[in-house]
C-alpha cells in the first residue's frame, strides 16, 4: 500500500492540533523541551522514537492528563488548559494501556462513554451497534472489561475514542496485542476518519503499520521533535527515522 497525501476537499488544511513551544519537567529532568507541531484535517501523523523520549508525556499533555509546564496546545482554536471542556470534546484518546473497569462490560463503558460525551441515549444506541461490528466482536463486548485480554481492551478503548463525532484522534502504542486482521482493519479506519475531515496523532515502535498509514512522520529524541516529513513513495519512514538518530 503506497502512503498517499488525503486531501480534504480543495481548499486549505484547517488546523486541528496546534502546539507552540511546549515543555515538562519531571524535577530537573526536562521530558519535553520546547515542542512545536501542527497537524491538520486530513493528516495522519506518526511520533516515533526511542523508549524514554517523551512522546507518551506529549500526548499525556495533548489530552489534557498532564499539567503543560511551558507553551500552549490548542484543539481547533481551543486551548487545552484555557478551554480544556470545548478543547476534550473533540479528542478520541487511547492511552498506551488500556484498562478494563472489573464489573462494567465493553458495551456498558461504551455506552458510558457515549453519555459522559454528551450524546443522547438513542444516538449512542445505534453508535454503540454500529462501532460493534467494525473489529465483530458483539459477544466480547457482552462480558465483563476484567477477563478481556490485551487485544480486545485495545480495540474496546479505540471504539470507545471514537464516540462522540471527534475531530482528533490521539493514540498511544495502536497496534499492541491485535491479530494481523484487527491491525489492518485498525488501520483503515484511521485512513477514512483522516479522510471525513479528521487527524490522527499516534505514537508507536512498528515503523511498518507507520509506513503504511501515516502520511507525516515526526521523529522524538530527548524530549525533542528532532525531524519531521511529510511521507510519500521517495520518503520513507526508515530513512527518516535512520537520519534524524
Amino acid at each position: 500500500m503506497e502512503v498517499v497525501d488525503i486531501v480534504v476537499g480543495m481548499k486549505e488544511k484547517e488546523i486541528i492540533l496546534e502546539i507552540k513551544g511546549v515543555s515538562k519537567n519531571y524535577g530537573r529532568t526536562a521530558a519535553v523541551r520546547a515542542v512545536e507541531m501542527k497537524i491538520g484535517a486530513g493528516d495522519i501523523y506518526a511520533l516515533i522514537g526511542p523508549n524514554g523520549s517523551g512522546k507518551t508525556t506529549l500526548m499525556k499533555m495533548i489530552v489534557g492528563l498532564l499539567r503543560i509546564d511551558k507553551g500552549e496546545i490548542s484543539i481547533l482554536g481551543n486551548q487545552i488548559t484555557g478551554e480544556a471542556i470545548e478543547a476534550k470534546k473533540l479528542i478520541g484518546y487511547v492511552p498506551d494501556k488500556p484498562e478494563g473497569y472489573g464489573y462494567l462490560s465493553g458495551k456498558e463503558l461504551l455506552y458510558l462513554t457515549g453519555r459522559l460525551k454528551g450524546m443522547r441515549e438513542a444516538e449512542v444506541r445505534v453508535r454503540v451497534e454500529q462501532l460493534m461490528k467494525l473489529f465483530d466482536i458483539e459477544k466480547i463486548l457482552e462480558g465483563r472489561m476484567d477477563g478481556y485480554s490485551r487485544g480486545n481492551l485495545q480495540k474496546t478503548a479505540f471504539l470507545a475514542a471514537l464516540l462522540g463525532e471527534p475531530k482528533l484522534l490521539i493514540i498511544d502504542e495502536p497496534i499492541v496485542g491485535l491479530d494481523p486482521v484487527s491491525i489492518r482493519v485498525f488501520g483503515e479506519r484511521l485512513v477514512k476518519f483522516a479522510k471525513d475531515g479528521g487527524a490522527v496523532l499516534f505514537a508507536t515502535h512498528t515503523l511498518d503499520f507507520a509506513s503504511k498509514y501515516a502520511n507525516r512522520v515526526g521523529v522524538m529524541s530527548e524530549g525533542k521533535i528532532v525531524a519531521e516529513e511529510k511521507l510519500s513513495s521517495k520518503i520513507k519512514i526508515e530513512k527518516v527515522y535512520e537520519k534524524a538518530l
